[in-house]
């Protein structure tokens, strides 16, 4: 019996990857000032750390990332297209593919096929955000998708010169975040 509670404390040590919310959280889908081709995709896990193997990330078009690793808990993960060039810092996988500026509805699927998230970004993107003049991302927030300078690996900016959507729970329908 002595030994049983230091056990569990041991146990209680070992590092976790199983529960978390991962969200798409950013999405950088015109590329930067540099080229049209540094787009990038980011997640967000807001719980544990949670393993993302053999997930996806599909667009249902030309878009099919597939995912592995660990996203620690509460931490980005940057997905950058073609090379790690895309966005500042290390990228979390680099992926093929490329996302449309015609817009996308893009979901993140767990490896058992059940969806972890969804947005429908819509005619031009229109329902997330984002410029691809200025080359502002889309990013979540909590009022809902806004357009605001990119931030890859770091927290969304709070505040943006257009909100572009507010959020509704999982399964709404008329919302740009569909799960």
């Amino acid at each position: 019996m002595k030994y049983l509670g230091s056990l569990f404390f041991l146990i209680s040590m070992l590092p976790t990857a199983v529960e978390g919310a991962v969200t798409i959280n950013e999405i950088a889908w015109m590329g930067d000032s540099t080229s049209a081709n540094n787009e990038w995709i980011e997640l967000y896990n807001d719980g544990s750390a949670v393993s993302i193997d053999g997930w996806t990330l599909v667009d249902g078009d030309s878009l099919n990332i597939s995912l592995a690793g660990i996203i620690p808990g509460g931490s980005h993960a940057v997905l950058e297209r073609t090379s790690d060039e895309s966005a500042p810092g290390a990228a979390f996988l680099i992926y093929t593919g490329a996302l449309k500026n015609t817009g996308a509805t893009l979901t993140l699927r767990r490896a058992d096929g059940s969806v972890e998230d969804q947005v429908s970004g819509g005619e031009g993107w229109g329902n997330l955000g984002g410029d691809n003049t200025t080359k502002d991302t889309a990013q979540y927030t909590v009022q809902g998708w806004i357009t605001a300078p990119a931030t890859p690996g770091a927290s969304n900016q709070t505040e943006a010169a257009v909100t572009v959507s507010e959020s509704t729970s999982s399964g709404s329908s008329g919302s740009a975040r569909l799960a």
